[in-house]
């Protein structure tokens, strides 16, 4: 084999390497949930009748306590404190400690706790999304669908699943409600987080 052709088998081989074991895995060091200071997320449901536009911003960081701002009497309103784990992010409750709020594993399940929703402690688990997801704020390759796995116990059903891209965050969800009449989707209209 000329020392060329070499050459290319070994690009060749360490780009497949890169992709992981199926080609569509992102690379390591992919962050899920980036959570810098000045970090904004803007949603609006997919159907202006049912909102007005909502911004998540990460208003404060002390080692791995981050701080979000979510605006008030809003659906998923705030302030919000985490612990930032990479790929696991926990909730500062106030009564009880942390709790496990996200999980960016592949195949990982957990107790969801929200008290700004449905705390209703319901089983969440993550899975592959093979597919691109598309929003107002682009096309997002690579995510991981967050799904509910157990029955929602409040009046409202709450968020059922999530879709969360690699380095840019929470880029859907798609929850029942009761105004809705079945499934309302919030999609990400636009974004800045530091790389």
């Amino acid at each position: 084999m000329s020392s060329r052709n070499l050459a290319a088998a070994l690009l060749g081989l360490g780009l497949l390497t890169a992709c992981g074991d199926n080609g569509t895995e992102p690379p390591d060091g992919i962050r899920y949930f980036p959570l810098s200071v000045g970090d904004t997320w803007t949603y609006a449901p997919a159907d202006p009748i049912f909102g007005d536009p909502i911004e998540w911003r990460v208003t404060k960081r002390a080692g791995d306590t981050v701080t979000i701002a979510r605006p008030l009497g809003a659906s998923h309103s705030g302030p919000v404190r985490l612990l930032d784990h990479l790929e696991e992010i926990d909730l500062l409750l106030d009564l009880g400690g942390p709790g496990p709020f996200y999980r960016f594993t592949m195949g990982s399940s957990w107790t969801h706790r929200d008290p700004w929703e449905c705390d209703d402690m319901s089983e969440w688990t993550v899975v592959e999304e093979p597919d691109p997801i598309t929003t107002p704020a682009g096309t997002f390759l690579h995510t991981v669908r967050i799904e509910r796995q157990s029955a929602a116990n409040c009046t409202d059903a709450g968020t059922m699943m999530e879709w969360w891209a690699p380095d840019v965050g929470l880029v859907r969800w798609d929850e029942l409600n009761f105004f809705a009449g079945g499934p309302l989707a919030y999609e990400l209209v636009s974004y800045s987080v530091d790389r």
